[in-house]
């Protein structure tokens, strides 16, 4: 997993499941690079950046990161290739948040929640099948029970044995509500939108109808 800060020509990526390479691969766009794409006039809603705060008395840092990227294969050598050659192409117009390398955890079953995890049509035709993530990396290993979907892996932190969360909900104030309720302060966090395939080449080509776009301003301000 990677997060980035990104100058606004700097847009690639690609989210898919490709049965012939094995490879898993998920990109998601922060709210401040997401409206940026869509440039609508910006509306009151849930999609933003997480402030500041503080849990259990220690400060915790704002979100963090212009655009996610999640790739997974069975082959260690794949994967590093793919993380080497995502910086090459980012090169000095991106600088690299986090990069993390992971393996085991606690994974929810996705395909059996989407009610919770997929923006339906009745929401928004252009955003449909998309889905809204906050990733929080914490210094101790211990997994919390969340009535939300979620990922979870063991990770390094400095010197400590921490914990890194994926957590997944088609309603982004969900995920901010949840971000601020945990029970132990992370280190850093991050909140992006996962665009559908359809919606993402769509983006690729160009063919993205913006204006329509409007109707989704509610997910940003």
């Amino acid at each position: 997993a990677m997060a980035s800060e990104l100058k606004p020509d700097a847009i690639k990526g690609s989210s898919k499941k490709n049965k012939d390479s094995g490879i898993i691969a998920l990109v998601g766009f922060g709210p401040m690079l997401w409206t940026l794409i869509t440039p609508d006039a910006p509306v009151q809603g849930g999609f933003r950046s997480l402030d500041e705060t503080e849990i259990e008395d220690v400060e915790v840092p704002g979100s963090e990161g212009d655009v996610f990227l999640y790739f997974s294969s069975e082959k260690d050598s794949l994967n590093r290739t793919l993380a080497d050659k995502i910086k090459e192409q980012f090169g000095s117009r991106g600088n690299l948040v986090d990069e993390l390398v992971l393996e085991g955890g606690v994974h929810s079953d996705i395909a059996s929640e989407k009610e919770k995890v997929l923006i339906d049509k009745s929401k928004n035709l252009d955003t449909m099948q998309s889905s809204f993530i906050v990733t929080q990396k914490f210094k101790m290993n211990n997994n919390f029970l969340c009535d939300l979907p979620q990922h979870s892996f063991p990770c390094q932190v400095g010197s400590d044995l921490g914990n890194y969360i994926i957590t997944f909900s088609n309603d982004p104030q969900k995920l901010e509500d949840r971000a601020e309720s945990v029970p132990y302060p992370p280190v850093s966090r991050g909140f992006f939108f996962l665009p559908s395939l359809d919606l993402l080449t769509s983006l690729r080509m160009g063919g993205i109808r913006m204006g329509s776009l409007a109707i989704n301003a509610k997910w940003k301000e």
